[in-house]
This record gives C-alpha cells, sequence and structure tokens, in this order.
C-alpha cells in the first residue's frame, strides 16, 4: 500500500536526474547548483550570493562557477517542462529538490517526512489572510522552507506583504540541519529581489534544536513571541526499539522474528534508550500538556508551537490524526479548543501520495487562533483530497465545544463528513450509553490473555499435551474465531489460509502452556468470552471485528477478550452462568452489526484500544426485553454457523440473520431505513466479491438487503434489489477473501 514515489517525485523527476548526475552524491555540490538556479530565477547575483553566505563550502567543492550555472539552467529547463495543469512553482520546486536525502533509519528516528508542495499551499493559504507588515513567522523545524516559501507566495498573491519584505521581515526558521537550513535561504532566496533581504533572513535561521532552544534566543529573533507558527513538526515517538537498531546495523528482520541471534543488540538497546530518556529529561521542564502516554515529538513540537505564539498568534500545522482521538493527546486537544473561538481540523488520506507511506495514512491539517479561553468556541471538522496542485475540501461539518462536550467529555473529535453525519453520530451518542461508564449495566472486565512477544519462551509450535492453542488476531472474524488456518512461518512471514465456515477448525501457529497462564487467565479459558481484533482500521472493509471464543483456547494479546460476570478480587470469574454467556453473545452481536460498526469508523485509526472500546455507546437493549432476547438466538446461531456442513446454505441464512440484526439494532437508536442508508455510504469495500446488477460497477447486496429488512418488506425498491442480486448468486456480509466459497453455480432466491 506504500506508493514506490510520491506524486511530488514525479513532477520533479527530470531535474532530479539532472541534479543527481551533476552533484555527484555531493550535497554541498547540488546545493550550489540549487542556489545558482534561485538566483537566476530571482535575477540575483550568484557569486555575491555565494561570497556572502557559501565562501567556506565553495572552497571544498572547487567546482567552476560556469558548469555549475549551466548545471542550473538545465534544472530550471527541467522544471519549466512539467506540464502547465500538474505544474510545481519554481520556489517550492527548488525547496523540494533542497531537501537532505535520509536513509529510511534516519528519517524513522527523527520522524522527518518531507512536506508535499500541495499541502504546503494548502496551510499557507489558510493562513496567508492573517499576516500582514511588521509580522514574524516561524517554522521550527523548517527543513528546506517549504512551508514558509509557500506562505510567502500566498501572502504576496494577497498583497499582504510583498515578496522580498517577507524575506527580509518575517520569516524565521529553525532546523537541526545546516544544510537543510542552506536550502530554505536559497528556496526564499528565489523571491527575493534583493541580496540584502537574504542578508536580513539569514539572521533568523536558526541551527539546532527548537525544542531545547532557551527563551532569550526565541526573544532575539521575535521579541514577545511570534505572531503565527507554521508547520510540519517531525512525527515520531520518543522510543528505541530493538527491531530498528537491527534495521541501522542492516540486518533484515520481520516483525514477529526472534531476536535470539541478535544478543549484541541489547546493550546498544539499552545505550540509546537511555540517550532518549537524558534529552527527554532536558525538554521535560518546558513542557505542561504532553499528558499521558509515550513521549511523541509532534505532540512536543506543537505545546512548543503554542508557547512561542503572542496572544492572538495563529497556527498552522500539519500532524497525526491521534492528535483528535487519542487518550494520551486530551490535555494538549482541550488547550487548543478551550483556547480558540475556532479551530478547524482538515482530515487529509494519504491517497494522493504526498507521502511514499502507506496510502491509506491519515493526517490532519490543524488551524486555530490562540486567545485567552472561550466559553464556546467553534469547531469545524473537514475532509480534503489531494489535486495535482494542490487539496479540494470534500465535505465540512461545523459545531460547538458544548456540543461535542455533551457527548465526548474528553474531546475527542469524531472523523464525521458533513453535518448530517455529525447529527447522526451526536443522536447515538445521546441514545446510547458509552460501555465502559460506571453507570453502563454491561461492566465488562477485559483483559489480554497471554502475550505474543512477552511469553513467546513458553509457546510450542505443535500440540503438546497440557496446553491450550492460541487465537490469534488473523483468526478471528466477525463471528468467526476459526476464520484462518496457519500454515507455515512466522511473524510477518508467516502463511495463512481462509477457512470457508464447513472447513472451519482450530489450526493455531502457538499452544500455550496451562501451568504458565497468568493468575485468573486459566479459569477464563475454561469458559465462553467474548474476543475483539484490536488491529484495525476505519477505512477496512469492516471495523470491528468480534466473535464468540469457545472453552479450552487462549487468545494472543491482539485478540483481548470480554467477559460480564461478577469481580473477584483477583479478576477470576467467580461464576459465568447461562446470564453471562447471554451477556456475551448480545455483545458480540452488537459490536458487528452495521450501526455501530459505523459509530466506531468515526474514532477510529488502526486499532481499537481499550480507551476507544469503553467509549461506544451501545443502545439500550438487554438480555430481558424482547429485542435482547431475539438477538441473542440469532447471535447464537451465526456462530453455530462455523463448523456446518454446508457452507453455501449457512452464508444464506447468515446474511438474512445478520440484516435482522441490524434493523433491530438501528431501531434501538431510533434510527430509520433513512439512516441504514447513510451508513452504508461509509462501507465501500463491502461486496467486492460479488457479483453486481447489470450496468453496475459493484455490488450492493448487503445494503439492499438491509434496507428491504428496514422497510418490513413493504418498500419494492429495495426489495427487487435484493431479490435480483440473489438470482445472480450474490451473497451479503461475505467478506472479500472468503467469496471464494460462495458457491455460484447454482442460483438462489429469498
Amino acid at each position: 500500500m506504500s506508493p514506490s514515489r510520491t506524486h511530488e517525485q514525479g513532477l520533479l523527476a527530470e531535474a532530479e536526474v539532472v541534479l543527481t548526475k551533476a552533484s555527484k552524491d555531493s550535497p554541498e555540490r547540488r546545493l550550489e547548483i540549487l542556489e545558482a538556479a534561485s538566483c537566476a530565477f530571482a535575477g540575483l547575483n550568484v557569486a555575491d550570493y555565494w561570497a556572502t553566505f557559501c565562501s567556506d563550502s565553495r572552497s571544498r567543492t572547487g567546482t567552476d562557477e560556469t558548469v555549475v550555472i549551466t548545471h542550473a539552467a538545465r534544472v530550471l529547463e527541467a522544471l519549466e517542462a512539467v506540464p502547465g495543469e500538474d505544474s510545481i512553482p519554481v520556489p517550492l520546486a527548488l525547496a523540494s529538490l533542497a531537501r537532505v536525502e535520509l536513509t529510511k533509519g534516519k528519517q524513522r528516528s527523527t520522524g522527518a517526512y518531507y512536506t508535499d508542495f500541495r499541502l504546503a499551499r494548502y496551510l499557507a493559504e489558510g493562513l496567508a489572510e492573517h499576516i500582514g507588515p511588521g509580522m514574524k513567522v516561524l517554522d521550527p523545524a523548517a527543513g528546506s522552507g517549504l512551508l514558509l516559501t509557500a506562505l510567502a507566495l500566498a501572502v504576496g498573491k494577497r498583497g499582504g506583504v510583498g515578496f522580498t519584505d517577507f524575506v527580509a521581515t518575517v520569516a524565521c526558521a529553525a532546523d537541526l540541519s545546516d544544510l537543510a537550513l542552506r536550502g530554505a535561504r536559497l528556496a526564499l532566496a528565489s523571491l527575493a529581489d534583493d541580496l540584502k533581504a537574504v542578508v536580513a533572513l539569514d539572521e533568523r535561521l536558526l541551527h539546532g534544536d527548537s525544542l531545547l532552544t532557551n527563551d532569550a534566543t526565541w526573544d532575539e529573533v521575535s521579541p514577545g513571541g511570534f505572531d503565527a507558527v507554521i508547520g510540519n513538526p517531525p512525527w515520531e515517538k520518543l522510543k528505541v526499539t530493538r527491531h530498528e537498531l537491527l534495521g541501522k546495523a542492516g540486518v533484515v528482520r520481520h516483525y514477529g522474528a526472534s531476536y535470539e541471534l541478535h544478543e549484541d543488540v541489547h546493550q546498544a538497546h539499552s545505550e540509546e534508550r537511555q540517550q532518549m530518556l537524558d534529552y527527554l529529561d532536558q525538554i521535560a521542564a518546558e513542557t505542561k500538556l504532553q499528558g499521558r502516554g509515550e513521549a511523541d515529538l509532534y505532540k512536543l513540537f506543537l505545546e512548543f508551537s503554542c508557547r512561542r505564539l503572542r496572544p492572538g498568534g495563529h497556527l498552522a500545522l500539519l500532524v497525526p490524526a491521534g492528535l483528535i482521538r487519542s487518550q494520551g493527546t486530551e490535555t494538549l486537544r482541550r488547550f487548543l479548543v478551550e483556547s480558540s473561538p475556532e479551530i478547524e481540523f482538515t482530515v487529509v488520506e494519504n491517497r494522493a501520495r504526498f507521502f511514499a507511506i502507506d496510502t491509506r495514512f491519515k493526517f490532519l491539517a490543524v488551524k486555530a487562533q490562540l486567545t485567552r479561553s472561550q466559553a464556546d468556541s467553534r469547531m469545524v471538522i473537514k475532509h480534503a483530497s489531494g489535486t495535482p496542485t494542490g487539496l479540494r475540501e470534500t465535505s465540512r461539518a461545523t459545531f460547538f465545544h458544548s456540543e461535542l462536550a455533551s457527548v465526548r467529555t474528553d474531546l475527542t473529535v469524531p472523523e464525521v463528513r458533513g453535518q448530517e453525519e455529525w447529527d447522526l453520530f451526536r443522536r447515538m451518542s445521546q441514545a446510547g450509553t458509552p460501555f465502559g461508564s460506571p453507570d453502563s449495566p454491561w461492566q465488562p472486565r477485559l483483559a489480554r490473555e497471554v502475550d505474543m512477544s512477552r511469553d513467546r519462551d513458553d509457546f510450542k509450535t505443535s500440540p503438546t499435551s497440557d496446553y491450550l492453542p492460541v487465537i490469534e488476531g488473523r483468526m478471528v472474524h466477525q463471528y468467526r474465531s476459526r476464520a484462518k488456518a496457519h500454515r507455515s512461518g512466522t511473524g510477518r512471514a508467516a502463511r495463512w489460509e481462509v477457512l470457508s465456515l464447513e472447513d472451519a477448525t482450530t489450526c493455531p501457529q502457538y499452544w500455550h502452556p496451562i501451568s504458565r497462564l497468568r493468575n485468573g487467565i486459566d479459569e477464563r479459558t475454561r469458559t465462553v468470552r467474548a474476543g475483539f481484533c484490536d488491529v484495525t482500521g476505519q477505512t477496512n472493509e469492516r471495523t470491528l471485528l468480534t466473535a464468540v471464543i469457545q472453552p479450552g483456547t487462549v487468545c494472543g494479546n491482539k485478540v483481548p477478550t470480554v467477559l460480564f460476570g461478577p469481580r473477584s478480587g483477583n479478576g477470576a470469574i467467580d461464576d459465568c452462568g447461562d446470564d453471562d454467556e447471554k451477556l456475551v453473545h448480545l455483545w458480540v452481536a452488537l459490536m458487528n452489526s452495521i450501526p455501530v460498526d459505523w459509530w466506531a469508523r468515526r474514532i477510529t485509526t488502526t486499532s481499537m484500544n481499550y480507551f476507544l472500546l469503553m467509549s461506544i455507546p451501545l443502545p439500550p437493549i438487554y438480555p430481558e426485553s424482547p429485542d435482547g432476547a431475539r438477538i441473542i438466538e440469532l447471535s447464537r446461531r451465526l456462530t453455530a454457523l462455523e463448523g456446518c456442513p454446508n457452507a453455501r446454505h449457512a452464508m444464506i441464512t447468515a446474511a438474512r440473520t445478520r440484516a435482522e440484526i441490524d434493523v433491530l439494532v438501528a431501531r434501538a437508536y431510533g434510527l430509520g431505513p433513512g439512516e441504514l442508508e447513510l451508513m452504508f455510504e461509509d462501507f465501500p469495500l463491502l461486496d467486492r466479491g460479488q457479483p453486481p446488477l447489470a450496468g453496475e460497477a459493484r455490488s450492493t447486496i448487503t445494503r439492499d438487503l438491509v434496507l428491504a429488512a428496514a422497510h418490513d418488506g413493504n418498500d419494492s425498491y429495495w426489495t427487487d434489489r435484493a431479490t435480483r442480486a440473489q438470482a445472480l448468486g450474490a451473497v451479503a456480509y461475505v467478506p472479500a477473501e472468503y467469496a471464494q466459497f460462495c458457491d455460484r453455480g447454482e442460483k438462489h432466491g429469498q
């Protein structure tokens, strides 16, 4: 899912070829060529530029000036050859080409994922209206100056501050790399018509760690604080792993593999970890908003940026999506919301290849003005997608701080697409009770039964007396704990085979000794409980994957289990009777339903941790109610289908059963067919393996079957669609990788 190169790299490919060939792997020679290109574009004398800023570098490279200027001209020609509709402004192109190349290990350790020019333009355009003469704008992790250059272009276009004046008086930058700052200087210089402006700029380019730079230094740059901070701070947790240390040493290792052959890594791990702790100690005294959880560079830079702003100053930052939904960011999130009259979060997905990472990765553009505390600030959640030259906003929802606080006390911001979705999310939140709240009737007890890393030495790879099979995340799907069988390999190199309902058997990768189970867990493994996959995603086919876990098995840490029986002092089960088993089946059905899954997708990124799980508002359905009793009956029926002799018939039965559950759950929230139809828009990967109706691109059998049921069969449109799809052999609710087990040789109807 990771692109081989970004969109921006594609646009700059020809210029990159010229630069790479001419620079001969010398970063200084590369920058000399770009400096010559910058001066040529701006009309500055390159000899004067070099004499002012680069005399030491020029003496080291010794490159003939004429040769450098010739290469620079070729770079500019390559940039001008980019098609007009896809063009990148030359100053932004120069900033991009001036970046310091990092190894994957260095990029990972520093969290340096360079900013795409389209993102830079989006941030800059949102900030430009607030920038005027005499102001100071800081990028505290500037790299080669792309964001400041984009802001200069946006401000100049609006007429707020001229290009040369922006360079001379407004732009301020800091970075750990002196080569990066040299790139920032040349990028901004391409906008100036006077070398004196660049000289003035150079005094505001700070080489060093912004987080460790003292207040006196910042006051020299901009007394009283900055008027705005723009940035794409590093995105990386401050921790050291043995896996990354091996990667730096050139060792190829997949996650999950043993470290036994790499004992020497333990010492290096201890030393680097201590260095990291020492660094955290240095910066901890200045922080107040970091909250709980692991230290993260983007959180540290975000708090730093807030601290550096003068009252009324503006923020424009790119940060991970965890800011609006993680438990560890609550303190920061609350400060931002309560200090801004209006705050905007724009959710952006990497499908437009902004970064050379997973295309499903999501991040945020944050825009806020920090003033005094606000009684009820206005909040805007937007979505935007990439275009060849920028970003296009696709949805917007607006609500107030008090409205959010009424349904999300921790101020986690749901990822709703538009006002209609926000209204639906709020209604469901108000109709239900958070699963883990003190007044919840569920009173769940969650546990991770064995740890796949910590307990590795206890595992065996073949069945042994007094050992339990280990249920891993790959084996769990909705209503299934035997969805896949392990065939060979370990970790990410393991090979798993998908199993039909007919062939479902427990075929694990590992077995764990009963005698080594922690206190209380051995009792837990002797009863029926619910399990869920905590590795998931909001863009997956389905997000919540829960199943009934049968006795005689133990679950790995990626399949936390849930019980509802009375508590004992050590966490074991005092009694698990029929009532407790009913709760297990009811909970599994609710969590696997379309309404609950839709709600969960608004708050999830890549995992369903306890914090998120406990916040899900479950509808008022209980075992003693008629609807609750019916759902329990249906849930038991679905669980019993695993291992049945006729897989095709079982899938058809499951489809009808699940449609009934979805309708019952929706009605418990006070929702009807219209709301269900809206929910299905968020599940575009459903039914990928099913035949579509004539003239349609993809099957929608699950949606059509549910909406027919929601109308009690009285809406001929949905009933007709479902009937025609079933006549083609389409079966609802079948995950794409299991569609191979649908027997299309025989047609079937209702």
